[in-house]
C-alpha cells in the first residue's frame, strides 16, 4: 500500500517492497509539485538495494524527496 506524505503544501506518494532476489528494501514513488496553478509528478526512487528494513527504506526515500522540494523552492 501507497504511503502519502505532505511537505510544503506538496505530495509525496511512495511504495516500500522488499526486492525479491535480495534480502533488500527499496522505495520508489512520486512527488507531486504544485507551483504557480501549475502541478507536475515526478516519478523517483530512493536508493536501490541498500537498507535491510523496511523503514529504512520509506526514510532513505523521504528525505531526499524533501530536499528536491526544497531546492525546487530554493531554500
Amino acid at each position: 500500500m501507497a504511503e502519502v506524505r505532505q511537505y510544503r503544501e506538496h505530495i509525496i506518494r511512495f511504495t516500500v517492497q522488499r526486492c525479491p532476489i535480495a534480502l533488500y528494501w527499496r522505495a520508489r514513488g512520486t512527488i507531486k509539485y504544485t507551483e504557480a496553478g501549475k502541478s507536475w509528478t515526478f516519478i523517483t526512487t530512493g536508493a536501490i538495494d541498500t537498507f535491510s528494513t523496511e523503514a529504512e527504506a520509506g526514510h532513505g526515500f523521504i528525505q531526499p524527496a524533501q530536499k528536491w522540494i526544497d531546492n525546487r523552492l530554493g531554500s
